[in-house]
């Protein structure tokens, strides 16, 4: 179990400190392994962790630092090391709200920091936002917390549905921004510092400038930008590798999750890899070729050796499940948690590795954007040709791409960038034009600053930054504990640097990734184009479970808001099969999470509820 709370009152008022007392006293009773690691000026931390490799407490001077932080040191050979917190960094970091952290160190954290001179606190999420960080205030106190469950065990208020909130997550599911699934109920967003006095929070700061060094630090030589990635490729992975002694890696076969067991076998501490792959036996789903070709070339290069299992998937996952998970302060995709599930044994020294960011990051999509980006940075001169011919190679013709460049990156005219979650579903019912949705505090912050890069660089950004979490174990849900390295801040920090025509250098997706790992991974890997994808799975799943899904959302909390039409939604869902999969995606990620979320917490659970709501 991973968690955290932390209690913040005015001191100066007599209610507020005998109401944190009574919580205080109250987290200590209920909440058996949980310790006290702070309280001092109006502010108490309490802190659980069974694994200090992957979530520990460093404490020194009034910094609180929960996770752990690595210097930013990379080159050929270079693993970054841990930080020793020392009073000069504690008092850096105080001193400037956490932004010394920000810029100098890295890793997976929430820090908690007393500026004396301000009499203040402030809470900063680190830029990948993978530890949860949510804040409710009631009067002159405010609750920080990692767990919904731990909050409402308090009983501070009531709180009330975010309706808005829910209704553009059917379009825009799973974001990490500032709103959450209660009005009540607000986040510390990636990179951000909240600023907390006598108990109220009276600031937000972002103190990540991930959008000025994209403007002011660009990387134009190819060369250069595949020996950085390469270097910080290895040393992101070794550096997270090197507290844990066991690693587990979910390996697809495809080039994301391949990188990161090529650089856990290269990683100077030498951890122990057991590589699980599951399969499907469907027409062009099967990649247990691939995996097994990862597991030889990666092991042939390193000198290494590691575990391989293999697992077919099976369609009869327990999808009725999805109904006993936690209640969350948002909706989380607990229903690829059950699709996907992690069913090979755990112990409180395994964490699991994953290759998910690397789309994002490695820039693996289609679209005129590389020559957009091109023309607004540079206009037009003897090279935009060239990335002209190259994006055209990608998908559009070569008119479709000049076209492009120059309304939308010489002239610098708007366009539209598709953020949606699959393709759009005929039964939600929600005004896609009054969904546009609170911008990021990164972005916010480099609006504010005038920091501009083209919008294409900014959706490339925008999508680096996506939360990688499915489910995160601070939600006490999964018996797994993951890591993400390629979504580590200093490769989003790096490939936010790299202009969009070298991450499609060649014309081929995802070039600098690929360059950066010759040698250390079979060519024929790392020159492979097209990858298997789980439609036929989630397909069986939804057919074998239609039943469920129909009486979930056929006449569900959603439909009776009139977000969802019965009728389409009932044919909808009858009617997906091999040859109509195209609203799969839609029906496992939002809409079902959504609905069993809201019936998780009106107090309907298990199949039979969902049958009567």
């Amino acid at each position: 179990m991973y968690r955290y709370i932390a209690v913040l009152w005015n001191t100066h008022s007599e209610s507020a400190t005998a109401q944190a007392e009574r919580i205080v006293e109250r987290i200590g009773a209920r909440l058996p392994g949980i310790a006290c690691v702070l309280n001092d000026n109006g502010a108490a931390i309490h802190v659980q962790s069974d694994n200090h490799g992957y979530f520990e407490c460093n404490r020194s001077n009034a910094l609180v630092v929960l996770g752990k932080l690595f210097h930013k040191t990379f080159g050929e050979g270079k693993v970054p090391c841990c930080v020793n917190q020392d009073p000069a960094t504690a008092d850096a970091a105080c001193s400037s709200q956490g932004r010394s952290i920000v810029e100098h160190y890295w890793g997976r954290y929430v820090a908690f920091g007393f500026q004396q001179e301000t009499s203040s606190w402030f809470v900063l999420r680190d830029p990948t936002a993978e530890i949860p960080c949510y804040m409710t205030t009631v009067g002159q106190l405010t609750l920080v917390f990692s767990n919904m469950e731990d909050c409402l065990m308090l009983g501070l208020r009531e709180f009330s549905v975010d309706w808005s909130f829910l209704s553009y997550s059917l379009l825009y599911p799973f974001r990490d921004g500032l709103q959450t699934g209660f009005q009540e109920v607000t986040a510390v967003e990636a990179g951000e510092a909240v600023s907390i006095r006598n108990g109220e929070p009276v600031g937000r700061h972002c103190q990540w400038d991930v959008v000025r060094l994209a403007r002011d630090a660009p990387i134009e030589d190819l060369q250069e930008a595949v020996s950085l990635a390469r270097s910080t490729l290895l040393g992101c992975i070794g550096a997270l590798a090197s507290p844990h002694r066991r690693i587990q890696l979910q390996l697809s076969g495809g080039l994301d999750s391949s990188i990161i067991l090529a650089g856990l076998l290269q990683a100077p501490s030498a951890p122990e890899v057991t590589c699980v792959h599951h399969y499907d036996e469907g027409i062009g789903a099967d990649e247990r070729l691939f995996a097994r070709m990862a597991v030889q070339g990666a092991s042939d290069s390193s000198g290494r050796r590691c575990e391989y299992i293999e697992y077919r998937r099976q369609p009869h996952c327990a999808l009725e499940e999805i109904m006993t998970f936690p209640r969350t302060a948002r909706p989380a995709h607990c229903s690829g948690y059950l699709l996907h599930r992690r069913d090979v044994a755990f112990d409180g020294d395994t964490v699991q590795f994953t290759g998910v960011g690397g789309d994002a990051v490695f820039l693996r999509f289609k679209g005129n954007a590389a020559a957009i980006d091109y023309a607004w940075r540079r206009g037009i001169d003897r090279d935009f040709f060239r990335v002209a011919f190259e994006t055209a190679q990608s998908g559009d013709s070569l008119y479709g791409v000049l076209k492009d460049a120059m309304v939308h990156g010489l002239l610098k005219r708007p366009g539209r960038i598709n953020g949606r979650w699959g393709k759009p579903c005929p039964w939600v019912r929600v005004d896609r034009a009054e969904q546009d949705g609170l911008q990021p505090a990164w972005l916010r912050h480099a609006q504010a600053q005038g920091h501009h890069v083209s919008p294409y660089k900014l959706a490339h950004i925008g999508r680096m930054v996506f939360p990688t979490s499915v489910l995160d174990p601070f939600e006490g849900a999964g018996h797994w504990h993951g890591v993400s390295p390629i979504s580590a801040q200093p490769l989003v920090e790096l490939f936010a640097r790299i202009p969009l025509h070298l991450l499609i250098a060649d014309a081929e997706d995802r070039t600098i990734a690929r360059r950066a790992m010759k040698g250390l991974l079979p060519e024929v890997l790392l020159s492979r184009k097209v990858k298997s994808y789980l439609d036929d799975h989630s397909v069986a799943v939804t057919q074998g479970h239609q039943q469920f899904i129909r009486n979930l959302l056929v006449d569900g909390m959603l439909a009776r808001r009139g977000y969802l039409d019965s009728a389409l939604a009932d044919a909808g869902i009858q009617q997906v099969s091999p040859d109509h999969s195209s609203q799969v995606l839609g029906i496992f990620g939002p809409q079902i999470n959504i609905e069993a979320w809201l019936r998780r917490w009106s107090g309907q659970r298990g199949a039979q509820a969902a049958a009567v709501a």
